[in-house]
């Protein structure tokens, strides 16, 4: 089955999402199509600060870019088209081991942010 939104990615991404959006990696999963700062990237953990993308661009990379994500504390995993093709058990085996050894992110508890807001004012 096909949405709306396969689409808009390359057949690389659509390979690579048919297995990371069915996936878990511990508890960690990836969303795709996620927007992190100023940039949109092709898929995110939910857990740990670990970005992959699937990019058949030369050079691949945008130093501005990756200084971004570097300073916010993300690992930006940018695989080849034909490494999806080739290889998608040994590029999910680098995936599961960067979020195995990513710190992972505190627990968001819902409303704590409200809750802190009533305890400051009252």
């Amino acid at each position: 089955m096909t949405d709306a939104g396969d689409r808009d990615m390359t057949e690389g991404e659509r390979r690579l999402w048919r297995v990371l959006r069915t996936k878990k990696f511990g508890s960690a999963r990836f969303r795709r199509g996620v927007t992190i700062g100023p940039y949109r990237v092709a898929f995110a953990c939910d857990a740990v600060p670990v970005v992959v993308e699937v990019d058949d661009t030369p050079g691949g990379r945008d130093p501005e870019r990756d200084q971004w994500f570097f300073c916010h504390g993300y690992r930006v995993l940018l695989f080849r088209p034909e490494d999806v093709a080739a290889s998608l058990d040994g590029l999910l085996s680098i995936v599961e081991t960067e979020v195995a050894a990513a710190p992972r992110r505190p627990a968001r508890v819902a409303g704590a942010s409200a809750a802190a807001g009533r305890e400051e004012g009252a």
